[in-house]
């Protein structure tokens, strides 16, 4: 080979920056190794607080943002300038981060969910007046499967958002009963019918203990408050609602005890003149016979 070859290659390698790639091979293969490292130790903490799934994407997305921060530390270590790299990324971040901003909230309100454990999937809720059964917690959105049978689905930041009730996170639940007779009745006697149903009820709760009150003097009747602790399993409390609601308007009928309806009273300010089919008129409160 002529010796310009080696010469050639001599002075192609002289220019290499040696130290620099020794150095950015160092950072690639440690910092890969600690990425790696990292993404499962990620991976174990968030599979005690969130879903699989969930861990699983919060892992990836440490891992790669750690390869990322690795292969600018290494394209820095050879000398590579990478400030227009990183104005142009800033620029692109901040545009997506005006188009994506929907999904980020849902992301971080997804997060804050899992976090708070407000609901478990297969819990009753209420959320912002949509109720049904939680199916399933993903990281954008809630769904839940409605009384009528139809799928819902919530995104989280409205669920994080909104006013939750939860049916079934205590062991009881309330039920209140609206109960009302004609002022003529007596209500210790519609008491003693109505406490009498509550306490032959094997599923309504000794404590907290019953309550029957009058609450209410109404138009037409005297309303009468019945409160009731039962356990809150399932759609249990939905059956003893509908059984002690029929049970307490049998006992009380049975019992001779008036459910009255609204009435009301109308008054004319003249009188008033009603033409009959047989010819006969009424005016105010005369009554005559014949015809025009």
């Amino acid at each position: 080979m002529p010796s310009y070859n080696y010469t050639s290659i001599y002075a192609w390698a002289k220019q290499i920056n040696w130290y620099g790639l020794f150095i950015a091979a160092v950072i690639l293969i440690v910092g890969l190794f600690i990425s790696q490292l990292f993404r499962k130790l990620t991976y174990k903490i968030s599979i005690r607080f969130f879903p699989e799934a969930t861990a699983r994407n919060i892992a990836r997305a440490v891992y790669y943002t750690l390869v990322f921060i690795v292969g600018a530390s290494a394209l820095g270590a050879l000398g590579i300038d990478l400030t227009g790299l990183f104005v142009a990324g800033g620029i692109i971040g901040i545009i997506l981060g005006f188009a994506l901003q929907n999904i980020t909230a849902n992301l971080f309100s997804g997060l804050f969910l899992y976090w708070e454990k407000p609901f478990s999937p297969g819990d009753l809720v209420d959320i912002n007046g949509l109720t049904g059964w939680i199916l399933e917690i993903t990281i954008l959105s809630t769904k839940l499967l409605g009384l009528d049978g139809v799928k819902i689905r919530i995104p989280n930041q409205e669920v994080f958002q909104s006013h939750i009730k939860n049916y079934q996170a205590t062991k009881a639940r309330r039920l209140d009963f609206v109960i009302g007779i004609a002022y003529k009745e007596d209500a210790e006697k519609a008491y003693g019918v109505i406490k009498k149903v509550i306490d032959e009820h094997p599923l309504v709760l000794v404590h907290p203990p019953p309550d029957v009150f009058v609450y209410e003097l109404g138009d037409s009747s005297v309303n009468i408050l019945v409160r009731v602790w039962v356990p809150s399993r399932g759609m249990l409390w939905y059956e003893v609602y509908k059984d002690l609601l029929w049970k307490m308007k049998k006992a009380i009928t049975e019992a001779g005890i008036e459910i009255p309806f609204i009435q009301n009273d109308v008054w004319f300010r003249t009188p008033l003149r009603i033409k009959l089919e047989a010819g006969e008129e009424f005016t105010g409160t005369t009554h005559r016979k014949g015809g025009r």
